[in-house]
Parts: C-alpha cells; structure tokens; sequence
C-alpha cells in the first residue's frame, strides 16, 4: 500500500530544517574525460536530486539554486595571484589531470564558483538556527590550499564559506568531519593556526604531513570494511566534538570510501555508508549543532546512491539503502551505444573541434582512412568505448591497472588493437583483436541483392597470463592461459559497433570446435550444410563438458563411418544484424538444408573412435 507520510514529511522539513543546494551547471562538458577514466558519474549531482524529487514527490521550486561566489570571497583565503593563476588552462590542467588544449576556463571556474557560493549559502542559512542540516549536493573541495590547488579542487569552499561566516560574525567553534578516503590537506592547512576550527578525519591516504592545533587524524588501513572503519569512527568522533563543542558543523561526506571505487581502496558497502553518514548526524544532533553537507569524492558509477539513501534519511527518517538489479548484458550495451555519439568516438584525444584538414581535405583519403579502426573510430574513440561499456573496469576488477591501450589501424586489411595490463609488477597482454570490414557475395537463396557486409573478426585472444588452469578453468586447446571472462561482453560491443556501421553482422571464422561452441548461443555458420553438420557434432559430443569434447575433436577422436577422422575446417559464422541476414538465416530455405545437413551426417554414422 502507497505511504503517503514520508512524502509530506520530506515536504515539511524541506520547509524549516533541510535545505538542498544544488545547480545543472556544475556538469561540466570538458571534464567528461577525466570523469570517465577515473570513474566518476559527471551526472552524479543530477541523479541525486532526480531521485529524491521523484521518489519522494519533493517540488523541484524547494531546490536552492547555487550562486557564483564573488571575487571578494574567494580572496578571503586565497590570494589573487592564486586566482590569476587559476585562469591559466596549463594550471587548471595540472588541478584536473587533463592537457592544457582540452581545458574551458570558463565552464571549469564557473562550475567551481557556483558550488563555492552555494556552501557559502548553506553554511549561512544553517548557522541561523540550531539543528539544521543545509544539503549541499556538490562541493566538498578539501585539496584546495591557500595558493594550491589539487585533486579537482581549485577553490576550498568550507574555508571560504568560514571566513565569510566569521566576517558576518559568527564566533562559534566550528567543525569539519571530514570522512572522504583522501586526508583533507586543504583544511588543515587552512586551518593550521586557528583553534576555534577543528579538523577531524578518518582516511586511507594522507596528503600533508602539517598538524594542525585543533587536528584529530586516523589513518586507517588499505581494505577496511565496515566494521574496522565504523568502530574507529565510534570510538573517536563523539569525543572529538564533545571536547570541541562546535556549533555548526561540514561533514565531507565522501563517497570513495565505497568497495569498488576507482581511487578509494576502503571496503565499505551501501549499508556502512548509510550507518557513517547516521552516526555523524547523531553526533551533530548531540551537540546541538548544525550541520553543512558536502558530497566530497566519489569514483565509480554507483557513488550517488549512498548521497541519496542520505539525504533520503534526512528528509524520511526512512534508513533504506538503494540497490540496482543487475540489467541484460546485451540490453545494457545496447543503451550504452545509443548513448555513445560520433563525435567521442572519431575524435582524437583533446580535438574537440572541427580542424580545416576535416572541412577541406578529402574525407576518404587514404591517410585519413589510417587514422580510423573499421574506418570510422579513433583510438581515442576505441578507448572511450571500452570505458563506457565496461571492459576496462571488468578487467580492473580483476587486478589489472593501470591498462594501456594500443592502436593500429594503418593495415586495411586488419586492424589491430591491443591491451595490456599491470598486475603484480608486471605488465601482461590481456587483449589482442584484428579486425576488418570485410564483404562477401549474398547466397543463392537470398536472391539478387548486393554484396553482404561484416565487422570481420581475424583474431581474438582474451587471455589471463596471471591465473593457472584448474579443474574450474581447464585448459583448452590453443590456449596458453585461461580466459579473461569479457568474452560476451566484447562480442556485445562488437555487434553494437557493426550496428552502427550499417553492417549485416559479425563474422569469423572459428579455427577450432570449442570456440564455435561457446559461440554458438549468437553465431551461426554461413552455410546451411556447414550448420547442420556443427550440430551433429554437438549431439555426438553432448555427453561430454566443454574441454572433454574439444579435446576428444583435437586428437581427432571423432570418425565416419568409415573411421576416418572428422576434420574441424574454419568456415563463415555470422551474428546477424540486418534484416536480410535475419530472414536468410530464419528463412524455410536455411531451415530445410541445415536439418537435411544434419540428419546426413548422422545418418552417416558419426561417432566416437573406436
């Protein structure tokens, strides 16, 4: 039954005690690179606010818009040769790990300002009255020193939000619990001499070794889970702000302490975050405090979630923590490659306009052809594709970074990428692909129509040189190591890309049994008799698992009647994505002549050796 209190509530403390601050344009274009590489969601702010208007019924007019922070204000901690120096994109660059040609000043600053002037905003409103919680769903720019900037942070909000707060003339005590994964080195500088200021944290990397006079630091080990983290937490929190007695209180609420981040290395799960972010607000309560929230880091895809089971709990009282079920492989990539334009995928890295070689020179040149793999995408593009599908982070998960990405599409003929992997200390090939458009004449069946049109695959090896073969993963004919596991999701992406091409589907030419069998769930031959005589082998082979069956066709124990060995011969298999490749494949034609195939070679005595 439909609960129509947690929505009225969220409504009424909306209207006195909760404030939420946020703006669309703290996305910022330029940075959707480095976002991608390193995990985070440039649409995280967006999520959270879109959640908690459309579960909770919350009318969007009662989202505070954020406002540029003046000059004047940012001068209060940092000095105008720092600003001077922040319009530089060399600068900037460094700040945000991006080239120098790929940076907007303007969109950059402006997004940095608006969250700036919105924590102002925050702390101004919640320091009026005891016990309120001003929301702020950005910010949380703890890396910015005086005259430093670092680690995407280019001002520091909470210490110009402080200084405007002291201007105005607030004398309270005042607390930062900062509970990101990275050490707030920005706040502790800062606040190095000032000890109405206290800067608490419970982190896994320190950034400064400066203490500052009113400093409580634990670092606490690389793979903490729940339970290590929350007991330090427990344990040292409460007392750290029974003996400061602040009255207004930031809390970096950052989210990379989450199991799966990109950049944090905590073990932390969906509910140890909501139980962080609970205890802290206790504790606020307990003091009678307010308090300001800043969302802090975050790096990989689900990061928004535990901000929204946050504020959700502020608003409901309702302790629920958010969970996705798991989508379609081939459902989510096809979402994915909608999404994917031709710009990201055929630009080059850092070009991100339309040069005069691309107005005036001949498109289909042969040096411009160079550039392109299946003479459409960039290497750029490549990698941007496999960041956004999720190749790179299925082969992160398994131990491997940094990766690296190699390209070489000057061969017409075959393409050929390549990716690498660290792990352990050594750098290891994961990935090897040749890949062509390639045509072929349409059979017979299909009437007078043109050429057909592949993605052709020449050679795939998905391997893991750092895991031995085991009874789970035995070895296979051909192979060196075990596989990689990403087997399906890089097929996915493949038939996305001969989508886009306009192409009749995937081809290749499996050069053994085993791979035409773990392929065949998508791929069928070309021929109709090839077909059919593949699936009597299956049903000769059925008895057996996988490794059994191809080894027993390796060492040719699988004869005719006459007892002559069957010889495996690498034919055409197509995963069809035109209509015409649908109706060949489905047509009454194809049907009869594989079952006629099939039942030939039966018939014909195939079996086992002797």
């Amino acid at each position: 039954m439909w609960n129509p209190f947690p929505r009225l509530r969220a409504r009424a403390r909306l209207r006195d005690d909760i404030g939420i601050w946020y703006h669309l344009d703290y996305e910022v274009d330029a940075l959707a690179d480095t976002a991608r590489v390193l995990g985070l969601d440039p649409r995280r702010g967006e999520k959270i606010v879109a959640s908690v208007t459309d579960a909770l019924g919350v009318n969007p007019n009662q989202i505070r818009a954020s406002r540029l922070a003046t000059v004047t204000e940012l001068t209060s901690v940092h000095p105008r040769s720092y600003l001077e120096r922040t319009t530089q994109p060399s600068y900037l660059a460094r700040i945000f790990g991006l080239e120098a040609n790929d940076i907007d000043v303007e969109s950059m600053l402006t997004a940095q300002r608006l969250q700036v002037g919105a924590t102002i905003d925050a702390a101004e409103w919640a320091a009026e009255e005891r016990d309120r919680v001003a929301f702020h769903v950005g910010g949380g720019f703890h890396h910015a020193e005086p005259e430093s900037g670092m680690g995407f942070c280019v001002y520091n909000d909470i210490a110009i939000a402080i200084a405007q707060l002291r201007k105005r003339g607030f004398d309270e005590n005042i607390a930062i619990v900062d509970l990101d994964y990275h050490q707030g080195n920005g706040n502790i500088i800062a606040f190095e001499k000032d000890v109405s200021v206290l800067t608490y944290s419970v982190h896994g990397a320190n950034w400064t070794h400066i203490e500052a006079l009113n400093d409580v630091q634990h670092l606490v080990p690389s793979g903490s889970g729940d339970g290590v983290y929350l007991d330090t937490l427990r344990s040292s929190l409460p007392t750290a702000l029974r003996d400061h007695q602040p009255k207004l209180v930031f809390y970096v609420a950052g989210n990379d302490v989450m199991r799966g981040d990109r950049l944090g290395e905590f073990e932390l799960t969906g509910e140890g975050v909501l139980a962080r972010d609970r205890f802290v607000t206790e504790s606020v309560r307990d003091c009678n405090a307010s308090m300001v929230v800043t969302l802090g880091g975050g790096y990989s895809k689900e990061a928004w979630r535990p901000s929204y089971d946050f504020l959700r709990w502020l608003l409901t009282d309702d302790a629920v923590v958010t969970t996705v079920e798991p989508e379609n492989l081939m459902v989510a990539t096809a979402r994915i490659a909608r999404a994917l334009s031709p710009h990201d995928l055929q630009r080059e890295s850092g070009d991100f306009q339309i040069t005069e070689a691309d107005l005036m020179g001949d498109l289909a040149s042969p040096k411009r052809q160079a550039r392109r793999v299946l003479d459409y995408y960039t290497k750029h593009g490549v990698e941007f594709a496999l960041e956004e599908y999720g190749l790179m982070d299925d082969l992160r998960d398994r131990g491997f970074a940094p990766l690296r990405l190699t390209v070489d599409p000057s061969d017409a003929d075959r393409q050929r990428l390549s990716l690498h992997g660290r792990k352990d200390g050594d750098e290891h090939l994961l990935v090897e692909l040749l890949v062509r458009q390639a045509s072929a004449p349409a059979p017979s069946s299909m009437g007078d129509v043109p050429d057909l049109r592949f993605l052709s695959i020449e050679w795939m090896m998905l391997q893991n040189p750092t895991e031995p073969f085991s009874l789970r993963r035995p070895q296979l004919p051909g192979q060196s190591h075990p596989g990689l596991g990403v087997g399906e999701r890089l097929m996915n992406m493949l038939l996305q890309a001969a989508k886009r091409l306009d192409l009749d589907g995937v081809s290749h030419h499996p050069s053994r049994y085993h791979i035409a069998f773990i392929g065949a769930g998508q791929f069928i031959f070309l021929d109709p008799a090839i077909q059919g005589r593949f699936e009597a082998l299956r049903r000769v082979l059925s008895e057996f698992d996988l490794a059994e069956a191809a080894w027993k066709m390796e060492r040719s124990e699988i004869v005719d009647d006459s007892g002559e060995p069957i010889v495996w011969e690498p034919e055409v298999c197509v995963v069809p994505v035109s209509q015409r490749m649908f109706e060949h494949f489905t047509g009454a034609e194809y049907q009869t002549a594989k079952a006629a195939a099939r039942e030939a070679v039966t018939e014909g005595g195939i079996r086992l050796a002797d």
